[in-house]
């Protein structure tokens, strides 16, 4: 489904009984490579998607925000400084009153107006359809009373403080500068609070796929704790407070010295760590000088760790619809191609870079094991969240 301006414009009218002004469009992200490494101060690529939350806009002379998601009202939503509210706790008026907040907290300026949105990002398809939302309310108030003059990675910075106090869902970044900055992003966390971002285009020939299995991410939170916790565990005991501050061979070290110190997961996770970093350098070379094989290695490579050593790739007793389960079946009838967890993994997408020739078996394959609409097909957006 592809939104239209024309189709937007008729929503609004129908719910506020005039014309929009202005449209904006906020993509979804993709987690490229760099699997669970920006909560430790690691490296990371991620993506915007070709897959957009899309909005007419008019706007108000008072302060109020009158929001209307296809049908999904919200109405009445103050632009005065406030705090989180309980009962917005995992709602998208918190999310809006987050960006609010955010933008009054950086002295920028703030006002009314009435929207119409329509998405076309897929419901548990992966691609951080929050992030999307937040950076949609940035565009919004940046366009309509700063003249575009907050920066992308403010604006990221504004989304995830909105998401994380606002909607009650600790987060990094990574998925708001994907969603904010357009095209594909290097992106080094040794300083979360001042990310350093490079961004560049995709050179390849390979067709970008996500496989969404089908089931949920809901009581999985202490699996996904599980991660950082280990990371943060042996970052400790090397004396320091997160992984990105030590290095290889301090680990390789210690674990040579006092291998009673370390549990299994704590050696397999921060082994990751440090080899997931390392690929991303690799990748980010390799899009670079359109270097095709060395990049799909990267990508394949990153997939296999996350099965083998941080293993979040499956949940106990969930096997018929994990992402470990489509990460077999990718690789079994696309074996040239590469294919890796795509997010916070457990349960949820995989994220595939397939040669063309073997498009057509991957995907009917995929759908034949999860059912039609299993495979997502999506592209690289050049632009991230703005006016259009």
């Amino acid at each position: 489904m592809v939104i239209s301006k024309e189709s937007l414009k008729a929503g609004f009218i129908k719910t506020f009984k005039q014309e929009p002004e202005r449209y904006f469009i906020s993509p979804g992200r993709l987690e490229i490579v760099g699997n669970h490494t920006d909560h430790n101060h690691g490296v990371a690529i991620v993506a915007s998607a070709t897959l957009y939350i899309k909005a007419a806009v008019r706007r108000r002379d008072d302060s109020i925000i009158n929001f209307d998601s296809n049908g999904s009202k919200f109405f009445d939503i103050s632009t005065e400084a406030g705090e989180p509210k309980e009962d917005e706790i995992m709602s998208s008026r918190g999310l809006i009153r987050g960006v609010v907040n955010g933008f009054i907290k950086y002295g920028y300026k703030v006002g009314g107006f009435d929207c119409f949105s329509n998405s076309e990002v897929p419901s548990g398809g992966g691609v951080s359809s929050s992030a999307a939302f937040e950076l949609l309310i940035c565009a919004i108030l940046n366009g309509l009373y700063n003249d575009n003059k907050v920066d992308k990675i403010t604006m990221a910075k504004i989304s995830q403080a909105s998401e994380r106090d606002y909607f009650g869902k600790p987060c990094g970044i990574l998925d708001q500068i994907g969603a904010a900055c357009g095209g594909i992003s290097y992106v080094d966390f040794k300083d979360p609070e001042n990310p350093v971002v490079k961004n560049t285009s995709f050179p390849f020939n390979l067709k970008v796929v996500l496989t969404n299995p089908g089931n949920s991410h809901a009581g999985l939170t202490d699996y996904y704790a599980s991660i950082p916790n280990d990371m943060y565990s042996v970052a400790h005991k090397l004396g320091k407070e997160y992984l990105g501050d030590t290095t290889v061979k301090e680990f390789s070290d210690y674990k040579n010295e006092h291998p009673e110190d370390l549990t299994q997961s704590e050696i397999d996770r921060a082994t990751h760590f440090y080899l997931e970093c390392q690929r991303v350098e690799k990748a980010y070379q390799a899009l670079l000088t359109n270097d095709e094989k060395t990049f799909v290695k990267c990508i394949s490579e990153s997939g296999v760790s996350s099965s083998t050593t941080l293993r979040n790739t499956c949940v106990p007793g969930k096997y018929s619809r994990s992402p470990e389960r489509a990460l077999r079946i990718a690789r079994k009838f696309a074996p040239k191609s590469a294919h890796r967890v795509h997010g916070g993994g457990f349960m949820g997408t995989i994220i595939s870079f397939v040669y063309p020739e073997e498009y057509d078996l991957l995907a009917k394959m995929i759908n034949k094991s999860f059912g039609n609409g299993s495979v997502i097909d999506v592209g690289i957006s050049p632009f991230g969240a703005g006016e259009y």
